[in-house]
């Protein structure tokens, strides 16, 4: 799903002046590049002037990027230069300047992912005063916008920080790097001003305000609460937001972000007991910003919301959809289960110092006691999953870890020493977490090969996420796509250059077979994959044939064991594009609101982009045993034609339901899978966490939508219980139709509809697929 802002872009002159710049461009003793670089790199060399590397970084790239884009002696250039060198003059100066800093002021931190100036604004309270901590306010842009662009209405006011962050692209989806970039820039206006930890509020439109609901539900114990406008949170575990309250606006007939997005999660919210507003207009389409009464009601409301003291939580329950984020509040995820799929944890604060606690798919879990409602001085019994009760003595130490044995659950006594990070779902998007990240591309091979290789690099350096870009699509002012890395590029080496440092410090993307990449080449005896003489090998003994295929691969790098590797290997040049199928298949996806993926290693055929294989490991790296019972997928099955209607017919018959939706392939003959090779559980992966809506029209209201959905240029296809079930419809019953709840933008966008009726179900796709994609087949 591409979401699409409507804010007109603000040319960035006109951004300088609200941010109150001087105009420096005007003074004519300007310096040239060369010496405010120097002066600059010396900057960066001083261990007292740590807490600007970030900010210095960023204007030398602002510099180097407007003279070559403009040419040096262009206005742009010596604007920015003379920017560089004067803030370099005085930071050398006073190193104590950052904290003189008062009003509204971009800034930048040094991302630990590749050394860049990745920038933000922000606006410091008139009243700010050191010794008493401040609430912040975080703003998360929408699409096409950036942290200057679509905050030009912030001022400094009493008692709030405001920061507007942006999240590494105009359209990263506040995911990956995306999601690293707030999450550091937090840390780092926390480090240098004083704020409340009890009053950090996330807000957003569009793009943002699903990036509220994301960020809100994957570390809910941080936030005092949300404010999403226009904003979607179907792709979110809905029970996560229980402790995160939600003041929430949209236009009824947005056709960008459907209001089903928050209305549906927002209504089941409210049913487990969690603090939700949703606060309704009409007429705006997707600019609900511009809903000034709900604004209003929603600065009042924030205003009263405080985070609650930890040990006042006696209810949680969470699910964990990779291994950047398994914790809310006392409860964490130590170590997965075995299944590649999402991690839940319920927990309930019984009387006399008891837990019930029901955990699916963990094998270890810590209970942070000193954060908890539980008396430490009194022993501690503890429930797992209906069993009987263990109890710890007291008193009771800060954390202990619950750990699943032969004989059931009990408390962990020596935690285990492993020569490995452990294994979680996440996938790739697991090496983009803000650790240090290096792209390595092999110099050996035909000149076919290493341009291949060396293109690859530089198209995956552009990405805040798993995916490797092309230049296509829309531009911002400055002719930088919107999916782009705005401020710089990722890391890139040869695979010549790569040091034992680089491998020891690093998470690797590794382009090119063990034949074409050196680093490949040392890894590869170690890997429990290898692509050689023309066949791709796991080391459970399951092969598959390597012409034209290409595979992707994330794992433990074997030298230096508590870093990621994903590498990407085919002896067809073709699969180290940008836009690969490997690196959509294994990344997730180009959506802004994709789930992780639980793929481990996927396998693809490349002359249709086509599905062979995808696997999983456990949590300690062992082959999942379960794909090689897994039935294969038949030959009637084998189309993308064919493959989108069974998994509507699925979806349908898991939520009950008369009809199901499904995308309308526009070449339904290509094909989705290799037949007798592709496994049922090799499709369900695509779908690791993916939920199902619903809602009821009437038989007069279905046709109306049936007629729509008929015309050729329609994104969806509606799919009875057989060919005929359109035409037994009666006018006046109520009809249950299902979908995976991507499809809801499609159904607003297309046929403008939003059913008051609409239900966000617990329902997942992936389950329906693997209950019901062979049943009729």
């Amino acid at each position: 799903m591409i979401l699409r802002s409507l804010r007109h872009l603000v040319p960035s002159l006109v951004c300088a002046a609200l941010l109150g710049m001087p105009a420096l461009a005007a003074t004519p003793a300007s310096p040239d590049l060369a010496t405010a670089a120097a002066s600059a790199d010396a900057a960066l060399t001083r261990a007292d002037l740590a807490d600007y590397r970030g900010w210095i970084r960023f204007l030398r790239y602002e510099a180097e990027f407007a003279v070559t884009r403009h040419g040096a002696n262009s206005e742009s250039a010596q604007t920015k230069i003379a920017r560089l060198a004067d803030w370099v003059q005085r930071i050398t100066a006073n190193p104590q300047l950052l904290g003189t800093l008062r009003g509204v002021q971009e800034w930048a931190y040094e991302s630990p992912a590749d050394g860049s100036g990745q920038p933000f604004k922000i606006a410091i309270p008139t009243d700010y005063d050191p010794q008493k901590p401040a609430q912040l306010s975080v703003y998360m842009h929408g699409y096409s916008g950036n942290h200057l662009e679509h905050s030009t209405g912030m001022t400094s006011r009493a008692g709030i920080f405001d920061i507007a962050v942006l999240g590494r692209s105009r359209a990263g989806g506040y995911r990956a790097l995306s999601e690293a970039d707030v999450l550091h820039v937090i840390d780092y206006v926390q480090t240098h001003w004083s704020i409340d930890p009890n009053r950090i509020h996330l807000n957003g439109g569009s793009m943002g305000g699903g990036g509220t609901y994301r960020l809100g539900s994957r570390y809910p114990h941080r936030w005092a609460s949300g404010r999403p406008t226009c904003g979607y949170a179907s792709f979110v575990p809905t029970a996560n937001l229980l402790t995160f309250p939600i003041y929430a606006t949209h236009s009824a007939d947005d056709p960008v972000v459907s209001v089903l997005h928050q209305r549906g999660p927002l209504a089941r919210l409210r049913e487990l007991g969690g603090q939700a507003i949703l606060d309704e207009t009409n007429g705006l389409g997707h600019a609900a910003w511009d809903f000034a009464d709900g604004n209003a009601r929603g600065e009042t409301w924030v205003r009263q919301q405080v985070r609650p003291d930890s040990r006042t939580i006696r209810h949680l329950d969470y699910t964990a959809l990779d291994g950047d984020a398994m914790r809310s509040w006392w409860g964490e995820i130590v170590e997965w289960g075995n299944a590649p799929k999402p991690a839940r944890f319920v927990l309930s604060a019984g009387s006399a110092n008891t837990l019930y606690a029901t955990l699916t798919n963990i094998a270890r879990f810590r209970l942070r006691l000193a954060e908890s409602p539980f008396e430490r001085a009194q022993p501690l019994q503890v429930s797992v999953n209906g069993g009987i009760v263990a109890t710890h003595p007291a008193p009771l130490p800060e954390t202990v870890t619950l750990v699943r044995g032969d004989s059931g659950w009990g408390f962990e006594t020596a935690a285990p020493s492993l020569p490995y990070r452990l294994h979680t779902p996440g996938s790739a998007s697991l090496l983009y977490n803000g650790e240090p990240l290096l792209i390595v591309y092999g110099t050996r091979g035909t000149d076919a090969e290493r341009t291949a290789m060396r293109t690859a690099a530089d198209a995956a350096s552009k990405s805040p996420n798993p995916i490797w870009l092309d230049d296509s699509g829309e531009l911002g002012a400055d002719n930088v796509p919107h999916p782009h890395n705005t401020y710089g590029r990722l890391n890139t080496k040869p695979d010549t250059s790569v040091t034992d440092a680089d491998i020891a410090r690093c998470h690797l993307v590794l382009i090119g077979t063990a034949a074409q990449n050196a680093v490949v080449e040392r890894l590869a005896p170690k890997l429990p994959v290898r692509f050689a003489g023309g066949a791709i090998a796991c080391s459970d003994g399951v092969n598959f044939r390597g012409e034209h295929y290409a595979l992707g691969l994330v794992h433990y790098n074997p030298l230096a064991p508590q870093r990621l590797v994903f590498w990407v290997a085919s002896n067809d040049p073709a699969a180290y594009a940008a836009g690969s199928v490997i690196t959509r298949m294994i990344g997730g996806g180009p959506g802004l609101a994709v789930a992780p993926s639980a793929i481990d290693l996927v396998v693809a055929e490349l002359t249709h982009s086509t599905l062979v294989a995808a696997r999983s490991f456990d949590a300690r790296w062992s082959w999942q045993r379960d794909r090689e019972t897994s039935p294969v997928i038949p030959e009637s099955l084998k189309s993308v034609g064919q493959l989108f209607p069974a998994i509507a017919q699925a979806v349908r018959r898991t939520a009950g339901a008369d009809f199901g939706l499904a995308y309308r392939p526009p070449a339904p003959n290509e094909p989705a899978v290799v037949p007798g090779v592709t496994r049922l559980s090799d499709v369900a992966a695509g779908s690791f966490y993916m939920p199902i809506g619903a809602f009821t029209l009437t038989g007069t209201e279905l046709a109306q939508l049936a007629e729509k959905l008929a015309t050729p240029n329609a994104p969806l296809v509606l799919h009875g219980a057989d060919a005929d079930a359109l035409k037994r419809l009666d006018p006046t019953i109520g009809y249950r139709v299902a979908f995976p709840v991507e499809l809801a933008g499609p159904l607003a966008g297309f046929a403008r509809l939003a059913p008051a009726s609409y239900e966000h179900t617990d329902l997942l796709v992936g389950d329906a697929i693997e209950r019901f994609l062979l049943t009729n087949y």
